[in-house]
C-alpha cells in the first residue's frame, strides 16, 4: 500500500510537469541556450532511505523530461541509458515521447528496452548492466520522458547527484528523505556561484533535504581536462550513523572510522591461511639479499614481470581482495590481488608491508573531507622502512620501484595497520627534474630542406609512458609510434630509420634514436639563408577562454632540454644569432641560448613544466606567457654566401 501511494505521488509529479511544459515555451528555452538542439527541462530524483529487516536500505524514482528545440536533435539524442548492477537493482522503468499536434501532444511509447552488460574500458568483467532504448519522434516542440525505480540495497554505495549533463539542464531537482532514526549527512562541491539551493523540511518522523538549481549548461569535457567530479556542481548523501531496534546508535559513514571498519571487513579473511607456495616463492626471491628495500625490490619487480593485471568488478568481488596463494598460482588478477599478493610476499620476507586503498587522479576527494568509498577505485601495497614509506602499484608493469604510479600522485592513502589502526599518507608528486626528456639532435641543409639525426633519452615517467605504449606494438605500430614522438620541424617530417633502445631497465630509462628530413625547412633568399633551431615547440597552444571553463591537466611535472646543432654549410657564414632569452612564471621555465662554435650553431633550449593542474582563472596569464614563447621560438638563425 505503502508503494502504491508513492507510485500514485509520482505519477502525479509527471502530470504536474506536463502542465509546465506546456506553459514554458520553446522559445523562452531558445534564449537561454541558443546553440543547443535540445536541453534536460526536469530531471527530478527522489532518494528514500528507510528500514528493512532492521537494516538500512534506499530507493530512488528518477524521472528525466528532455524538450527537443530543433530536428536536428533526431539522430543526436535518441539513444538513452538508465545504468544500474548489483547493489542498484532497476525495479521499473517506463519511456515514451509526447510528440506536438496541434494544440495537444500524442504519445508514443518505447516499447523495446534493451538490458545488456555495460561494458567498461580495461575492465576484463564488470557486473554493471545497462538498459538502452531509442527516443521515437525527437521532432521540433517533442519531449521525451523517463522513468525509473531503482532499489539500492547497501546505502554504502549511495553515488553522487550532479546537477550537469550531456545537454543543458533547466531544472534539476534531488529530494532525499530519511526518518528521525537515521543521521543523513550532505557534501554540497562545485557551488562556486551558489547556483545550488538547499532547504530542510520536517514532518513528523520525516526529514526531506530538497536541492535545486535552474540553468545548468552543457558538461564539457576535453582530452587534457579533469574528470567531472572537480568541477561539475554536485551533491554527495551520506547516512552517517542509525539507531537500531534496541534503540543504539550505530556508525555508518560518519566519518573515516566508519568507512576503515567497512573497508576492513573485506580483509578479515584474506591470507589467514599459511601458504608453503608463497613462503618458498618469497624466499627464492630474496635470497642473498640483505636489504630490506631491496628485498622489497625483488619482489615487487617479480610481481610486475609475472602477474597479468586483468580488472574485476564483481559485486562484493569488486571489493574483496582474492588470496595471495591463489592470484600466484592463476597468475594474474585486478588491483587487490596484485595488492594482496605484494603484501603477503613482503610479510612472509619479514617486511612492514600493508593494504592501501587509494583513488587515482581522476577523484578529487580527500578522505578528511569525503570518507566514502567513492573517494577511492584503487588499492596497492605499502611499506615502511624505516622512516620511509614506499607505495607499490602492481597495476603498472613498468612503474619504477620507489616511485609511485603517476595515477595516484598527490592523492590521499588509506593504509590498513590492523584490524583496528590505521595510517593516512599523503603520496608526493613526483618532481619535474625526475621526469626528464633530452634530445640531442643534428642537422644539415640539403636541396630539399634538412636532414638529420637525434637521440632522444626518456627519465622518469616518460620512460615508464614509452615502456608500457611498447608492449603490443608490431613492427608498423612502432614505426608509427616512434614518428609520433619524434616528429620535428613541420609535418612534413620524414622518418628515414630508427632504433629503440632500453638503455636502463630497471629505472625505465628509454632511448630513440632517428635519421629523418624535413622537406621544404627553412628559407633561401638571395644569398641568405633562414633556419628555425627550435624543432620541437613544447606543445603549447592558447586557450579558447570563451568557451573552456575547465581546468587543464598534466599527467605529471617534467623538464626538457634540447640541444640543436647546425652544421654551417660550406661557403656561408653565421650573420645572426637569436638573443639569450629566459623566462619564468608559476606554469613553465623557459631558456634558450644559442652558440656558436667554429662551423656550428647550437640552439639550447630547456623547458620545465611546473603544475599539474591549471585552473581557468589562470587562462589569461597562460595566454599571454604562450603569445611571447611563441615569439621566441620563431626566431631564426641566419646565415650569408661569403
Amino acid at each position: 500500500m505503502i508503494w502504491m501511494k508513492q507510485r500514485m505521488l509520482w505519477l502525479a509529479l509527471c502530470c504536474c510537469n506536463c502542465i509546465v511544459l506546456q506553459a514554458q515555451s520553446i522559445e523562452d528555452v531558445q534564449k537561454i541556450f541558443p546553440d543547443d538542439h535540445a536541453v534536460m527541462l526536469h530531471v527530478n530524483r527522489s532518494l528514500k532511505l528507510y528500514f528493512k529487516d532492521n537494516l538500512p536500505v534506499a530507493e530512488t524514482n528518477e524521472q528525466t523530461d528532455i524538450l527537443v528545440l530543433n530536428d536536428k536533435a533526431n539522430g543526436i539524442y535518441n539513444k538513452y541509458k538508465v545504468f544500474h548492477g548489483t547493489f542498484d537493482e532497476l525495479k521499473s522503468m517506463e519511456a515514451y515521447t509526447n510528440v506536438p499536434d496541434g494544440s495537444k501532444y500524442r504519445k508514443i511509447k518505447v516499447t523495446e528496452i534493451k538490458t545488456q552488460n555495460a561494458t567498461s574500458r580495461g575492465v576484463f568483467y564488470d557486473d554493471s548492466k545497462e538498459s538502452v532504448f531509442d527516443f521515437p519522434s525527437l521532432v521540433k516542440g517533442a519531449i521525451a520522458t523517463e522513468m525509473h525505480t531503482e532499489f539500492h540495497k547497501d546505502p554504502h554505495l549511495l553515488s553522487p547527484f550532479y546537477f550537469t549533463s550531456y545537454m543543458p539542464v533547466v531544472q534539476s531537482k534531488f529530494t532525499v528523505s530519511f526518518p528521525s532514526d537515521m543521521q543523513v549527512k550532505y557534501i554540497i562541491k562545485n557551488n562556486l556561484n551558489n547556483s545550488i539551493q538547499v532547504s530542510e523540511k520536517k514532518s513528523g518522523r520525516q526529514t526531506v533535504y530538497e536541492f535545486t538549481a535552474n540553468n545548468q549548461k552543457s558538461r564539457q569535457r576535453y582530452g587534457d581536462g579533469p574528470s567531472a567530479p572537480y568541477y561539475e556542481p554536485h551533491v554527495i548523501i551520506h547516512l552517517a550513523s542509525y539507531k537500531n531496534e534496541n534503540n543504539e546508535q550505530v556508525g555508518y559513514l560518519g566519518n573515516v572510522d566508519d568507512l576503515y571498519k567497512w573497508n576492513q571487513g573485506f580483509l578479515n579473511d584474506i591470507n589467514t591461511q599459511a601458504s608453503t607456495i608463497l613462503k618458498h616463492l618469497a624466499d627464492s626471491l630474496t635470497a642473498g639479499v640483505t636489504t630490506d628495500k631491496e628485498k622489497t625490490k625483488q619482489i615487487y619487480n617479480w610481481v610486475q614481470n609475472n602477474i597479468k593485471y586483468v580488472a574485476f568488478e564483481d559485486g562484493l568481488e569488486g571489493f574483496r581482495p582474492r588470496q595471495a596463494a591463489d592470484v600466484c598460482t592463476k597468475r594474474y588478477g585486478d588491483c587487490k590481488d596484485m595488492a594482496s599478493l605484494i603484501t603477503a610476499l613482503l610479510k612472509l620476507s619479514g617486511l612492514n608491508a600493508y593494504f592501501t586503498w587509494i583513488g587515482t587522479r581522476d577523484i578529487p576527494y580527500d578522505y578528511n573531507e569525503v570518507p566514502l568509498p567513492i573517494t577511492d577505485n584503487h588499492m596497492i601495497s605499502t611499506v615502511n622502512i624505516g622512516n620511509e614509506w614506499i607505495f607499490l602499484d602492481g597495476t603498472d608493469p613498468n612503474c619504477i620501484f620507489g616511485v609511485p604510479s603517476k595515477a595516484i600522485q598527490g592523492k590521499q592513502a588509506l593504509v590498513a595497520l590492523n584490524n583496528k589502526d590505521y595510517k593516512i599518507l599523503r603520496v608526493p608528486e613526483l618532481n619535474g627534474d625526475k621526469n626528464v626528456l633530452i634530445d640531442s639532435t643534428f642537422i644539415t641543409v640539403s636541396d630539399r630542406g634538412i636532414k638529420g639525426q637525434s637521440s632522444v633519452y626518456y627519465n622518469g615517467y616518460f620512460g615508464s609512458d614509452i615502456y608500457n605504449s611498447l608492449l603490443y606494438r608490431d613492427s608498423k605500430d612502432l614505426k608509427d609510434y616512434v614518428k609520433a614522438r619524434t616528429i620535428k620541424g613541420s609535418n612534413k617530417f620524414i622518418l628515414d630509420d630508427f632504433s629503440v633502445n632500453h638503455f636502463n631497465p630497471a629505472d625505465k630509462v628509454m632511448n630513440i634514436k632517428t635519421t629523418f628530413e624535413v622537406p621544404d625547412y627553412g628559407k633561401k633568399i638571395a644569398d641568405e639563408m633562414y633556419i628555425n633551431l627550435s624543432l620541437d615547440r613544447n606543445g603549447l597552444s592558447l586557450i579558447d577562454t570563451a568557451r573552456r571553463r575547465i581546468a587543464v591537466t598534466n599527467d605529471f611535472k617534467f623538464e626538457t632540454k634540447n640541444y640543436t646543432r647546425l652544421n654551417v654549410p660550406a661557403g656561408y657564414e653565421v650573420t645572426y644569432m637569436p638573443a639569450d632569452y629566459h623566462f619564468k612564471n608559476t606554469f613553465f621555465d623557459y631558456d634558450v641560448k644559442y652558440l656558436k662554435s667554429g662551423s656550428h650553431v647550437t640552439a639550447v633550449q630547456e623547458f620545465k613544466s611546473n603544475v599539474m593542474l591549471m585552473d581557468p582563472k589562470d587562462f589569461n596569464q597562460w595566454n599571454e606567457t604562450v603569445r611571447e614563447l611563441n615569439i621566441q621560438q620563431k626566431n631564426q638563425v641566419v646565415l650569408k654566401r661569403k
